[in-house]
């Protein structure tokens, strides 16, 4: 597979990939930013605003039918973080139509999303008062589900607290008691600075015919269509990775809510982030030690002792948090706890059973190789390597896992030192 190619505009790149195996068209326009306490809750709900009417389609349902006469062309806005950058997207898969003239079907799908983006005025469509009442009732449903869901909920709480008094700290959604006195004004407020401060990259992956063409066009019209008065790229790459603890001190946070299971999360602070060379043998140790069916936390905690009713341990790129959690009964919090720092010890020794390290490699391998097939996750991987300063790519990581070594991975657990425990305990959870 080839490598994205990137034309360079100043404030703006774009980044395409030719791949004649996909059978949609996708377009994406990243626009991601440092998270900022008094800003985050308005720049989590653009993204809806957006969707929610432009200029020249003022309603949800008029955005809905333009989609519709491009034979069914997707169209989203989202709002996602990576550390403490928030990254507000518009996105577009145009479908191969036969027939249908290729280059006109991709110029009105691209200006579907670029008026999704740019195409607003202070009072009107998505801006508009009753629109930003709508939006904002929406918004505040969509903290609640985050703190619905348990796991999810005491993972954000888990990371807040881990990366404390930094952007990185900061909720994807911001915070529900800023919403009720966000304005129209205010939000639209709010845009105009994305549009003036965000850093811009867009991408086209896909079968194009002229792929070339298509970047000079995406660059010359996102020119136009932001402010003049932009800022350029950042020079500096934010690093949002968690120092090990011996440069700051644990916490452990409990807090309780009516739910039958405890949410238990206990993080540890490794040092390496996405850019680093270190970070393979991170992803690696991590299949090991918590990351699949057959790692050594859901094999000794749930299968074989029947602890948990879930274990698990991932590894968060932007900060190098290894973060482990589990839903446990209250009562066996203190037992789980020290099963997992067994666990831990026992691959800092470097008990790593050969099946252990194979099936690991083997698992990590075909998750890399399923998304070498998705236009999306090729389109985010290469976004993360930007805002980590890396330009890692997913065979260069596949390759790279590929040398790491056991002993590597039990240097990396060495290494590992607790920053945070967190958990949610479950007020009928107690036997």
């Amino acid at each position: 597979m080839e490598s994205f190619q990137t034309l360079d505009a100043g404030r703006c790149q774009v980044h395409t990939l030719p791949h004649p195996a996909f059978r949609t068209k996708e377009i994406s326009l990243k626009f991601h930013l440092r998270m900022a306490r008094e800003r985050v809750t308005e720049e989590a709900m653009l993204p809806g605003v957006w969707m929610n009417g432009t200029i020249g389609l003022p309603s949800h349902r008029q955005i809905a039918l333009a989609t519709d006469d491009l034979y069914g062309t997707y169209l989203r806005a989202s709002i996602s973080k990576r550390g403490g950058h928030h990254i507000l997207e518009v996105g577009t898969s145009v479908p191969d139509v036969p027939g249908e003239d290729e280059a006109a079907l991709v110029e009105r799908a691209l200006d579907l999303a670029l008026s999704l983006a740019v195409d607003h005025a202070a009072g009107a469509g998505g801006f508009s008062e009753a629109a930003v009442q709508r939006e904002k009732e929406l918004h505040r449903r969509r903290i609640r589900a985050v703190r619905d869901d348990k796991a999810a909920y005491a993972l954000q709480r888990c990371h807040q607290i881990a990366c404390r008094d930094t952007p990185a700290g900061l909720p994807r959604l911001g915070f529900e008691e800023d919403v009720e006195a966000l304005l129209p004004d205010g939000l639209y407020e709010a845009h105009q600075q994305v549009l003036a401060q965000a850093e811009v990259h867009a991408y086209a992956v896909g079968q194009f015919r002229d792929m070339n063409g298509l970047a000079e066009r995406l660059a010359d019209r996102l020119a136009k269509t932001l402010p003049e008065k932009r800022t350029m790229r950042a020079e500096a790459v934010a690093r949002d990775v968690v120092l090990p603890a011996e440069l700051r001190d644990f916490e452990e946070v409990t807090e309780a809510e009516e739910a039958q299971q405890t949410q238990f999360d206990l993080a540890f602070a490794s040092g390496v982030g996405f850019g680093d060379a270190e970070y393979p043998a991170l992803v690696m140790m991590n299949g090991v030690f918590g990351g699949f069916a057959h790692s050594k936390l859901f094999m000794n905690i749930r299968e074989r002792r029947s602890l948990a009713y879930s274990v698990w341990s991932f590894v968060d790129a932007a900060t190098g948090l290894v973060t482990v959690y589990a839903g446990i009964s209250a009562d066996k919090r203190d037992e789980v706890r020290e099963i997992m720092e067994d666990e831990l010890d026992a691959i800092r020794r470097g008990e790593i059973a050969a099946s252990e390290w194979q099936e690991t490699r083997a698992t990590l391998r075909n998750q890399y190789q399923q998304m070498l097939d998705q236009p999306a996750m090729l389109i985010a991987w290469h976004h993360h390597g930007v805002i980590a300063g890396s330009a890692r790519t997913l065979p260069e990581m596949i390759a790279a896992m590929d040398q790491v070594r056991p002993e590597d991975a039990a240097k990396l657990a060495t290494a590992l030192r607790p920053v945070c425990l967190y958990v949610l305990e479950g007020r009928g959870s107690r036997a």
